[in-house]
């Protein structure tokens, strides 16, 4: 059964067939194989998004793109470069801590690319980094999106997983600056080494200095509302998404840089991508149920607990899983098909969810820049060209995924990065 499952599996994935397709396909040809009646396959997808949590989804994507027409990517780049503008490779180091500052607005990978890559990009260009280059940091510098809160991903995983979302979302933040700090040391040296960006801005004094800070100081309050309303128990993460919405609508209101014809655009473009996310939830929900009948995950599970003999070998196996899945499947997908699988396991070794939800974050953000469906860095590769195929940001995404790399590893072997924070509130 498994191996026809992955037979049938990886072949239409081979084949380019979207992956809801796949995953509706499989379920339906396994439950007429089982004669289930295909109206459980209706019910198991209704059932995966009647959930209340996962209206969050479509409200961070809705207050991140206002956010990003509204006016508020460009103030928030302005920021950042007043920070790290004047040192080696500084607009390329621009480009990750905007990605950050942005990243606690969007909670979307793909949203944090195209926001801060139409903004950063042409003058990246203008300071003669490589087409290669620039997409091989604006797209990974994407994924502190999905690590840093308020994150889409961590929602999903939360409801998923049956983790607090509100634990997942202080965790992920000291994981999210280790990364922003350990990439931007990269695009210092590689700036050094390969003379990108050699023009540097004049000096900025202290009152210009107060000028770029009180601009940016309101969209950086937007984390603090979100975040806070949720620790102090005046908001769920759901009703706190609301609150992202109305604030990122105020504000692009009250820098007038949002128009009509933009706010249609939004709206649009916001349906669309929440669409395309809670469709696969909803598919593979009723895939899951499938796995479940046929008893898979417990298969899996005593596989596990057969050959992982101890917790730090549990996640290592898990992380070296979900890279190879990741190359060829997309994020969502793999945090409902998995996570219901391996969270029972973990419990099992004693590992602490909040420790092992932000393993999985950090090898889902790991599959974003992935070749080849590497969301991001697909992304990031068509915001800087659109002729551009994510082979031509090689040899550098090498360099990016391994710092990725080490990072995982650090969360591995120190869950201290990851549990610290949450422990302080609860």
């Amino acid at each position: 059964m498994i191996i026809l499952i992955l037979a049938i599996f990886f072949g239409l994935l081979f084949l380019g067939m979207p992956i809801a397709f796949i995953l509706g396909i499989v379920s339906a040809g396994l439950m007429i194989f089982g004669n289930v009646p295909l109206e459980i396959l209706v019910q198991r997808m209704f059932a995966g998004v009647n959930n209340f949590s996962y209206l969050a989804i479509p409200l961070f994507i809705l207050a991140g793109n206002i956010m990003g027409e509204g006016g508020l990517t460009r103030r928030l780049m302005e920021f950042a470069r007043a920070f790290v503008g004047r040192l080696t490779g500084g607009l390329g180091m621009t480009t990750v801590v905007t990605s950050a500052l942005f990243g606690t607005v969007s909670g979307s990978t793909v949203a944090t690319t195209y926001a801060v890559g139409s903004v950063l990009v042409p003058r990246l260009k203008e300071e003669k980094y490589s087409n290669s280059f620039i997409a091989s940091i604006i797209g990974p510098a994407g994924v502190l999106g999905l690590i840093i809160p308020p994150s889409i991903t961590m929602v999903i995983l939360g409801i998923t997983a049956n983790i607090s979302i509100g634990d997942l979302f202080i965790a992920g933040v000291l994981p999210g600056i280790v990364l922003t700090v350990l990439l931007c040391i990269y695009v210092a040296f590689m700036s050094r080494k390969k003379g990108f960006g050699a023009d540097k801005p004049p000096s900025m004094t202290g009152k210009e200095f107060f000028r770029i800070s009180l601009k940016a100081f309101f969209p950086l309050l937007t984390p603090i509302f979100i975040l806070g309303s949720i620790f102090t128990g005046f908001a769920t993460a759901t009703e706190a998404a609301v609150l992202a919405v109305v604030y990122s609508f105020i504000l692009s209101m009250f820098y007038k840089e949002l128009t009509f014809t933009k706010f249609k655009k939004i709206m649009a473009s916001s349906a669309v991508t929440s669409a395309t996310i809670l469709i696969i939830i909803s598919v593979a929900n009723a895939f899951t149920y499938v796995l479940t009948v046929n008893k898979i995950p417990a298969m899996i599970s005593e596989f596990f607990l057969q050959f992982a003999n101890t917790p730090l070998q549990f996640l290592l196996v898990v992380s070296v899983i979900l890279l190879i899945l990741g190359m060829l499947t997309e994020v969502t997908s793999l945090i409902i098909l998995l996570s219901p699988i391996f969270m029972p396991i973990a419990m099992e070794y004693g590992i602490d969810p909040i420790h092992f939800g932000m393993v999985l974050i950090m090898n889902f953000a790991l599959a974003n820049v992935t070749p080849p469906v590497g969301l991001s860095l697909i992304a990031g590769a068509s915001v800087t060209d659109r002729n551009m195929g994510i082979e031509d940001t090689l040899p550098y995404i090498l360099h990016v995924i391994g710092i990725l790399v080490v990072v995982i590893l650090l969360i591995i072997f120190v869950p201290s990065i990851s549990t610290f924070l949450p422990s302080l509130f609860n």
